[in-house]
């Protein structure tokens, strides 16, 4: 049964890649030109996740101390990933930010998957569609680079799989786990949450404004929060009827 369960996980991730770097694409196609807009509002899409969806409901089920620690430890793993590439390359070139994006989902799906594993949180119906709705963003930046970057979309196809596989195999290695301690949890939990933040912040957030002018790119970062907001705020009106 479990076997199934993440089996279902892997191709809903797979499936939301698929359809976050679709979108992206019929979108970019539509406004020629104007791929980096879509840039800073995915950068809006996955704040708005981080803050209305992933951290309000990390709060309620965790120590605050805990999820912090991890979220610390997250962001300083990706931070010294990136000094490793800036040390090799002095500018970060468009094939280095994609690698790095893909090191960041890759361990927040890795993280991710081994909570969800431990806790049994994989086995809700509503846990696999947020995770579902969550790759689309994802999807949606990592196409973006990829476009920048001008690497043909058959690359895009081998790394949502290995994405994908990432979620499925450590949602396995989580079960396997089954660890009791809710400390682990929330350091596992505030570890996949830094290293989110970091892509988004520093990666995402960062070179859209590196590409606008300011106000330009904090009114389509807002316009991507927003949309997150609306979408947060039909669910709850869905769940309370």
């Amino acid at each position: 049964m479990h076997i199934e369960i993440n089996t279902l996980f892997t191709l809903g991730s797979l499936m939301g890649l698929l359809v976050g770097g679709g979108l992206l694409k019929l979108v970019s196609h539509l406004s020629r030109g104007r791929i980096q807009f879509m840039y800073a509002i995915c950068g809006g899409i996955l704040l708005g996740l981080l803050f209305f969806d992933i951290l309000p409901s990390t709060w309620h089920l965790y120590d605050l101390k805990g999820v912090l620690l991890g979220i610390v430890a997250g962001y300083i793993v990706m931070l010294c990933i990136d000094l490793f590439l800036h040390k090799t390359n002095s500018a970060i070139s468009p094939l280095q930010s994609l690698i790095l994006l893909t090191a960041a989902i890759f361990f927040h799906n890795i993280i991710t998957g081994i909570t969800f594993g431990i806790t049994d949180l994989h086995q809700s119906a509503s846990v696999f569609v947020a995770t579902l709705l969550h790759q689309i963003p994802e999807g949606m930046a990592l196409m973006t680079v990829l476009s920048i970057a001008k690497i043909p979309n058959v690359f895009f196809l081998f790394i949502i799989v290995l994405l994908s596989l990432s979620l499925g195999g450590s949602l396995l290695l989580g079960e396997s786990v089954q660890a009791s301690s809710l400390k682990i949890q929330a350091l596992s939990t505030g570890g996949a949450i830094g290293t989110l933040s970091f892509v988004i912040f520093h990666e995402i957030i960062g070179k859209a404004i590196s590409h606008f002018r300011s106000l330009h790119v904090w009114l389509l970062i807002s316009l991507g929060v927003l949309i997150i907001y609306i979408y947060q705020y039909s669910l709850s009106l869905f769940h309370s009827h």
